[in-house]
Parts: C-alpha cells; sequence; structure tokens
C-alpha cells in the first residue's frame, strides 16, 4: 500500500530552528518526528513510501535513503516552490497512479489509536476518508476545521480563523483512486496564495461526492513548539529507555544520547531529551525540553519548556 508524506515545508510556527532544520527532522528521543511516523505506517502494513521534499531536502534523504526496515521502499519528490499541500501532493501523482493512498502530513503524530482508524479508512468504500480529532483546541489556527453531519465531512477550511466546529483535521486522508488530482488541477490559490489539499477536499464535497469522516482520540501537531514537546512527552512514556544514565541526577522519563558531557550537581528531567554530543555545565537544571545535538548549556541555567539547538534556544508559552 502506498502512502505520500508531505515533508517539505519551512516550518515557520518552529522558526528559528527549522531555519536549518527541516520541521519532520527535529530528533527527540534519538530519532526524527518522521522516522516514527514511518514505523507506525510499516507497523500498520504500508510499505511504499513518497516523501515529497523541499528545505533543507538533503537531510531528509541522506536519513532515509538506506533506510529499509521490513523492505519498505521509499522514494523522494522535491516541491521546488513552496506552493502549498495540494501542490505537494500534485507531485507525487506519477508514484500513486490510480492506486489507493494515504496522504499523511510528516508533522503529525497520532499516538492512541491510529492502527484501528487506518483499518476502517482502508476498508471505506467512499471514495475519500480523513481523520479528525474531537479533543483539539484549536488555539492558534494552525489546522483545518471540518464540520461534520451522521459522520459525514460537510465542510473543511485551512487554518481557520473562525471555529464552526472544535474538530479538527488531523492530517490524514486515505484516497481510494487518484481523482483528487484532476480536482487539484482545478483548485483556485487560497487567500494566502497557496494550494491546500483541504480546499481541494471542500471542492470535493461542493462536486456532491462524498468524504467519511473518522475521529481519533487525539492527535500531536509536532509542527508547534507546544506540540513538539507534547510529542517528546508521549515519546518517552512509550519508549523502552535505558537503565543506567551518565552521572548526573535524573528525573525519568528522559532520554541522553552518545558522547554528552555533563557538569557537576546537575539535574536532568523529567521529560527531557538530549541528543548527541552535549555539553552541559554545572549546577544546571533542566525539564519539559528538547535539546538538538551539539548544543552547550552554561553552568548555573535553569531551562524548563525549551527547544535548545547548537545555534538558538527556543521557549515555548
Amino acid at each position: 500500500m502506498k502512502v505520500v508524506l508531505l515533508a517539505a515545508g519551512i516550518g515557520q510556527r518552529l522558526q528559528p530552528i527549522t531555519d536549518y532544520i527541516p520541521k519532520p527532522m527535529i530528533k527527540i528521543a534519538g530519532k526524527p518526528i518522521l522516522e516514527y511516523i514511518l514505523e507506525d505506517l510499516l507497523n500498520f502494513g504500508f510499505n511504499d513510501f513518497c516523501i515529497v521534499v523541499g528545505h533543507e531536502a538533503n537531510q531528509i534523504k541522506n536519513h532515509f535513503s538506506n533506510w529499509n526496515k521490513n523492505s519498505c521502499i521509499i522514494s523522494f519528490i522535491s516541491q521546488n516552490e513552496y506552493k502549498g499541500t495540494a501542490h505537494a501532493m500534485y507531485l507525487a501523482k506519477d508514484f500513486v497512479k490510480n492506486d489507493p493512498f494515504l496522504l499523511y502530513l510528516a508533522d503529525t503524530i497520532i499516538p492512541l489509536d491510529l492502527n484501528d482508524k487506518l483499518s476502517k479508512m482502508v476498508s471505506d468504500v467512499n471514495s475519500i476518508s480523513i481523520l479528525s480529532s474531537k479533543s483539539f483546541v484549536n488555539d492558534s489556527n494552525s489546522v483545518g476545521n471540518v464540520v461534520v453531519v451522521d459522520n459525514y465531512v460537510k465542510s473543511i477550511s485551512e487554518k481557520s480563523e473562525i471555529n464552526e466546529t472544535n474538530l479538527a483535521w488531523a492530517g490524514l486522508a486515505f484516497f481510494r483512486d487518484c481523482s483528487i488530482f484532476k480536482v487539484i488541477e482545478n483548485l483556485p490559490l487560497s487567500k494566502r496564495g497557496e494550494y491546500d489539499i483541504t480546499d481541494a477536499m471542500d471542492l470535493v464535497i461542493k462536486q456532491n461526492k462524498i468524504i467519511r469522516n473518522y475521529s481519533c482520540k487525539k492527535f500531536i501537531d509536532c509542527g508547534t513548539p507546544k506540540g513538539l514537546l507534547d510529542g517528546l512527552k508521549f515519546v518517552l512514556t512509550k519508549k523502552e529507555l535505558p537503565d543506567t544514565f551518565p552521572v548526573c541526577n535524573v528525573i525519568e522519563p528522559c532520554y541522553i544520547g552518545i558522547n554528552c558531557t555533563f557538569g557537576t550537581d546537575t539535574t536532568i528531567g523529567p521529560f527531557v531529551s538530549i541528543d548527541d554530543d552535549v555539553s552541559i555545565g554545572n549546577n544546571v537544571k533542566i525539564s519539559e525540553t528538547v535539546v538538538l545535538n551539539n548544543a552547550k548549556i552554561s553552568s548555573n541555567d535553569i531551562i524548563s519548556h525549551s527547544i535548545i539547538s547548537e545555534k538558538v534556544k527556543l521557549f515555548v508559552d
């Protein structure tokens, strides 16, 4: 079964971290976000992936070109102009051909009932089915707002400032055929100057075609600072962690990579991910934070709710 993963975006909501790291390649607990997504989909039974890349594309290609778990196939398509999610998906037209395929936004984690929902979406007889969540509070206008009546989508909007419901698109859609590409060919630009997949699906509805909705308990939008920390908490509670840590005080759950150095009287945790080759000074306290590789943290620093790279520190509101 085929999957199109959209991983081309600049990741504006995580800038300046994403100025030089593509959003899906931010590591939490030793793996990029995109790797967790691929593993979940492989476990379900998908095995043929097309990753649409753009911003800092080589980082994604270099990491996954030789990633051959379960004999999966990974190909790459470049989106050289950032014209929106529908444009990115359209670039995968030759990969899809006329086969059924799953569309997946590469910054989204479904933490609870993914296999159950995928089973229902793949088995659905309608041409399109989507996944949404009732529990998401769209306080940043960052996701599509979905209006549903009797389990069928009546409208879907992209990053709406006016929420008609508390139901948000979770970034997954299953297409039983390739007819969506014809819709995209006739799609007008959005007010934001892009071609959005939510607008394409809304146009499908206006053409009196049916989109089935399935709701999951929650989803984690790792494309925001808060969402990235939510993703960290989920991964750390799920991941099998080492029994021993370097010489420092650790409050679990935590992940600490290799070649890290710690000063005296340093406390790490809870909910901290420290990547490789990180240097931390004396008398430092870190909690609920992602520390990326090669970062250096000075002595006597107290850090919480942050994302830290070797170049910048991003505080989470």
